[in-house]
């Protein structure tokens, strides 16, 4: 019988992204139903990116700029590097997808790290190359691990830093004692800063300043979390401009839509909305940590729009009670962390009423039980 499909789709299990907000609330009768299961903006887009949009509509039947030319100069400007160092793709997920095409065949490996960012084994597999990963250790990136799995036949290394879905992040020293230990020729390194944004943690990593002494290191960022467009589908790479050149060969044209390119260079412009958000990300992810652990909880601190918590056997009743109070969070089993749940963070009064329900439902005293410590 004629085989119709590659061997390498038998060893992915679909992205579940789950039902839509609006067939959730007609199934539970609900009103209205806050989404922190999806790493969302809680202050939604930039009000001058949707006035963009809308001036932009009139014009959805032409072709968009195929290279985006105004958005990349602007983040060329914005970043301190030449328009030809930057690549735009259809989310981040798309860029994953052009450099597996572009540098991975059969008998290649990329090491990464475990668990991560669904996508990154999924390019490596389709694209016929092989998965080396590396467990984390309490709930880190081990970059020295990483390290020892690189081999002649490593191609990629990928990493995340804010960690997705730990929201642990890299340190500037130990990323560079990393760099050192890949030698004098190294794979081509992705540093997926996706979450960056919300980092305060002044030792967080910055791969941008790095890349004039590296030249196979591939920066990752996205407008989806800190701009607030998800919905539109704009990320990005910074890279040398002959990693961009080898990219755009593989790039389908017309890849990012008119109005997320002009959605996107006003979301850049609007940097008061920009600064407004990650203020109240980092104030809320405080309040938000220190309420769980107020109630027994261990949460693993986070550099990212979204917090990772220990709830144990509880995890699936917890996110039950949750979710008949309009709130829906991820299952942390999904994202390779049985006994966790990974909260988005939101506004003040989300935060309070997930607080609320999770202190009704939380044994007293509050305390770990036994069979639950921290992983």
């Amino acid at each position: 019988m004629r085989r119709l499909w590659r061997p390498a789709l038998d060893r992915l299990t679909p992205y579940e992204a789950g039902p839509s907000l609006e067939a959730l609330r007609a199934q539970l009768g609900l009103a209205e139903i806050t989404r922190l299961s999806a790493n969302e903006n809680p202050l939604g887009p930039s009000p001058r990116a949707v006035e963009a949009i809308r001036a932009e509509a009139a014009r959805a039947h032409l072709y968009p700029d195929g290279g985006g030319t105004a958005l990349r100069e602007a983040l060329a400007r914005s970043l301190g590097v030449s328009p030809e160092a930057v690549i735009l793709g259809n989310g981040a997920d798309e860029l994953l997808s052009l450099i597996a095409w572009a540098a991975l065949e059969a008998g290649d490996e990329a090491v990464i790290p475990h668990p991560a960012f669904e996508p990154y084994a999924t390019v490596v597999t389709l694209a016929g190359a092989t998965p080396v990963e590396s467990p984390l250790v309490d709930y880190r990136t081990d970059l020295d691990d990483m390290a020892r799995r690189v081999t002649p036949r490593t191609k990629v290394v990928m990493l995340c830093s804010p960690h997705n879905p730990a929201g642990t992040s890299v340190g500037s020293a130990e990323f560079g004692r990393f760099l050192a230990a890949l030698g004098g020729d190294p794979p081509l390194l992705v540093l997926d800063e996706a979450y960056r944004d919300f980092a305060d943690d002044p030792e967080c990593v910055d791969g941008i300043p790095l890349l004039r002494e590296h030249p196979t290191l591939i920066v990752l960022r996205t407008f989806s979390k800190i701009a607030g467009l998800a919905g539109l589908r704009v990320g990005y790479a910074v890279a040398g401009p002959e990693i961009v050149s080898m990219l755009n060969r593989a790039r389908a044209p017309y890849n990012v839509n008119r109005l997320a390119q002009v959605a996107a260079l006003a979301a850049l412009e609007d940097r008061e909305h920009w600064e407004r958000t990650r203020r109240l990300v980092i104030e809320e992810r405080r309040f938000l940590t220190g309420e769980l652990r107020r109630l027994g909880l261990a949460v693993v601190p986070s550099q990212a729009n979204f917090i990772l918590v220990h709830v144990g056997a509880r995890a699936a009743a917890l996110r039950e009670a949750l979710l008949k109070e309009g709130i829906l969070v991820r299952d942390g089993g999904a994202v390779g962390f049985p006994g966790h749940l990974r909260i988005t963070v939101g506004t003040r009064e989300t935060n309070a009423r997930l607080v609320q329900v999770v202190e009704r439902t939380t044994p007293h005293p509050a305390s770990p039980q036994r069979g639950e410590e921290k992983r």
